[in-house]
């Protein structure tokens, strides 16, 4: 069965502060797809989930729209692709299954376009708000899961710091 909980960002840096509770609790072979229009956040909230779970700057994690996966290093490697100016056809062999093989967590930006990678991950549907800066984030994750107990502390570290 999957669960789901929205919550509301007024800003960039809310986003990214909501990524970086993400960060907290992120560990190797995690899978979080991220699905949203051009612009509505998610390589903001990539920037917050792997500064804080590499210990690299925010200034250092940009999109890999070009590369199309980024490597970071940290306690255990986060790898971070945008799917962007791929097809869904062209995915297998640019690296994506390397990541979980070397026992990193996937961070995917235009996850909609990559199969096979949904089991035990974490979704992110983020969505744009009523205002230009307001976004709407829906986290979906499965019951027999390992997310189950670990977004209660997202939630808590999340709230705690507004």
């Amino acid at each position: 069965m999957l669960n789901s909980i929205k919550i509301h960002s007024s800003s960039e840096q809310e986003t990214i502060r909501l990524g970086e509770a993400l960060g907290t609790i992120l560990k190797p072979l995690d899978r979080v797809l991220m699905i949203g229009k051009l612009g509505s956040g998610k390589t903001r909230l990539a920037k917050g989930m792997i500064s804080i779970a590499t210990g690299v700057s925010q200034d250092e994690v940009v999109s890999p729209t070009f590369t199309l996966i980024n490597r970071f290093e940290g306690d255990f490697p986060v790898y971070h692709a945008d799917l962007y100016r791929i097809e869904s056809d062209q995915i297998d062999g640019i690296g994506l299954e390397d990541a979980l093989e070397e026992g990193g967590a996937l961070i995917i930006e235009w996850a909609e376009k990559a199969v096979g990678f949904e089991e035990d991950s974490l979704a992110i549907f983020i969505e744009f708000g009523d205002e230009d800066e307001f976004r709407n984030l829906v986290f979906q994750w499965s019951d027999d899961g390992s997310w189950s107990e670990r977004i209660v502390e997202v939630l808590r570290r999340f709230q705690h710091e507004a």
